[in-house]
Formats: structure tokens, C-alpha cells, sequence
């Protein structure tokens, strides 16, 4: 009988001691996320074969990730692609802001369209409006670099810059926010379409009405 407590305390003691904690326990779960969101896409991605596949309780996730689209982001943001956004010069300002914008849609690309449905939905759903919309802000990287295209085209003659307002240099945030939240997608026709229809015309267009005055 001794024996047998002793062999079942020694095994305790084992599972105990192996038991992953910390960063060990953590990359093995958005590993296993990871895999997961590949194999079946987020619509049918859950915490609880995640918790299986990385052979942790379900409450150690969700003290970690409080909803199953947190888990799924901090998965993309460590094993997916990076987005390396870079400045274009096309030589116009339609070809910068199409090649812009275009260096965005990277995660889309990778997964498709499909599996990522539902993703950004519910992340946007936990975000704060005034964070939304901070994405927009004049001291925002994304606004700055829309600024820099804007000044290469200023420097072609193409528009004048100081005659852009905050609410003009803000619209491309404002469309591509508006653009992923209704249909949980970018990709190239989009932003052709965005950039022909809409922000070249306004973006020229100051530059016009600046001429007539």
C-alpha cells in the first residue's frame, strides 16, 4: 500500500514539476492557436481545442485571452506575416496610395478572406470608439505616412499640401476603417476603387479650388 501511494505521489510530483508556466506555457498556446485558425478559420476556431491541442485549463486562457478574437490576434501578431510598410514613389499619387494601402492587406492575403470572417468584427467590438478613431489622428503613423505620399506629390505639383485640412489627411483612415468593419476585408479592387473615386479626387481637387480663388 505504501508503495502505491508513494509511486501515485512520485507521479504527482512529476506533472507538477513539468507543468509549463509563464512564456513556456504562453507560445505554446498561441502556438497551438496558431495552427488552429489555420486548419479551421476563425468562425470555427475555440478556446476549448486550443486548450486541448496545448494541453492547458481553459481558464489559464482566458485569465490570459478574455475572448477567443484577443487569442487570435496575439497568434497573427506572433506567427503571422509582419507588415513592413514602406513609402512608394510611383511617380503619382494614384500609384503611391494604391501601393500604400496596398501593403496592408498582407494578412488577408495569407489566410483569405474566409477563414479570417468574424475576426475583426468582434475585435472591433471591444475596442473604444475614441481608439477607433485615434487610428486617424494627425499623430498617428498611418495618417503620418499618408502625409509623406501627400508631400511627394506637393513636390511633383501634383496638389498643395498646406492647403490639406486634418479632417482631409484624415479621410483614407476613416475609408479603410469603414471599409474592414463593414465587410471584414481589403483587398486590391477596394483600394483601387477608394483611391480612384475618392481620395485622389478630393485630394486634387484642393488643389483646384485653391486655383480658382
Amino acid at each position: 500500500m505504501q508503495e502505491m501511494e508513494h509511486i501515485i505521489l512520485s507521479k504527482l510530483s512529476s506533472e507538477h514539476s513539468t507543468r509549463r508556466r509563464g512564456k513556456e506555457l504562453e507560445d505554446a498556446v498561441l502556438s497551438a492557436a496558431w495552427d488552429l485558425v489555420n486548419e479551421v478559420g476563425y468562425k470555427d476556431f475555440t478556446m476549448s481545442e486550443v486548450a486541448k491541442r496545448a494541453d492547458a485549463a481553459k481558464p489559464v486562457l482566458y485569465r490570459r485571452w478574455s475572448e477567443k478574437s484577443e487569442l487570435v490576434a496575439s497568434a497573427i501578431i506572433k506567427f503571422g506575416p509582419k507588415i513592413d510598410v514602406t513609402i512608394p514613389d510611383t511617380g503619382s499619387l494614384r500609384g503611391d496610395l494604391i501601393k500604400l494601402f496596398g501593403q496592408l492587406t498582407v494578412v488577408f492575403d495569407t489566410f483569405g478572406t474566409d477563414k479570417l470572417r468574424g475576426l475583426l468584427a468582434d475585435r472591433l467590438k471591444t475596442i473604444p470608439l475614441d481608439k477607433i478613431l485615434s487610428a486617424t489622428s494627425d499623430e498617428n503613423k498611418f495618417t503620418d505616412m499618408v502625409s509623406k505620399v501627400l508631400k511627394q506629390a506637393d513636390k511633383r505639383g501634383e496638389l498643395n499640401f498646406s492647403n490639406l485640412s486634418k479632417r482631409v489627411l484624415n479621410l483614407p483612415g476613416l475609408l479603410l476603417i469603414n471599409e474592414v468593419i463593414s465587410n471584414e476585408t481589403l483587398n486590391k479592387d477596394v483600394i483601387v476603387n477608394i483611391v480612384d473615386q475618392i481620395l485622389v479626387p478630393v485630394f486634387l481637387g484642393q488643389k483646384k479650388a485653391a486655383d480658382n480663388d
